[in-house]
């Protein structure tokens, strides 16, 4: 069996569900921003409060259209969509940014972030299976968006037992 086979990965297709608007993709101002129009008192790899709110309400707003969306291995549309390319279709829709459309090839993007540092936009990922990986988006420090292959597209608790216990890694791509 491929390493891919029974995880998350597919082709991109046009997905987006016919009532989503696009988010004014807040959060995504490099860090070559001249530091004038930086607040002076964040640190350039901080986010602001306000660029935290704009990802989680922009988050919010996709979990709203794709909720309950089921699963589907190869999925990228309403009748079915898997992990790594709800993530891809995320991050294209809300944040004007291209993902890569697998698991694998996701967990190489961005920096690594320590668990205990994880915020609202980054990814965060988990060995489900011996060659299984599966990803999701942090809503807050505690919640994640997700297209689980039992509830569909869903928020779930990263403390909670069963990913708590599979956690593998998490990267920062805002």
């Amino acid at each position: 069996m491929a390493a891919l086979s029974a995880g998350c990965g597919a082709v991109k297709q046009s997905a987006r569900p016919p009532s989503a608007t696009a988010a004014s993709g807040a959060g995504n101002a490099p860090d070559t921003v001249a530091a004038a129009d930086r607040e002076s008192s964040r640190p350039p790899s901080a986010m602001s409060v306000s660029a935290v709110n704009g990802t989680q309400a922009s988050l919010m707003q996709a979990y709203r259209e794709w909720k309950g969306t089921p699963y589907r291995l190869g999925g990228a549309s309403e009748s079915g969509v898997d992990c790594s390319m709800f993530i891809n279709i995320v991050f294209a829709d809300y944040f004007d940014m291209d993902l890569p459309t697998n698991t694998r090839t996701q967990l190489n993007v961005g920096e690594g972030v320590r668990r205990a540092g994880v915020r609202t936009g980054d990814l965060i990922f988990f060995r489900t299976g011996r060659n299984r990986l599966h990803v999701g988006i942090m809503v807050d420090r505690e919640e994640f968006l997700h297209a689980s292959t039992s509830q569909g597209v869903t928020i779930s608790e990263l403390s909670g037992e069963y990913w708590a216990d599979r956690y593998l890694a998490a990267r920062r791509v805002l």
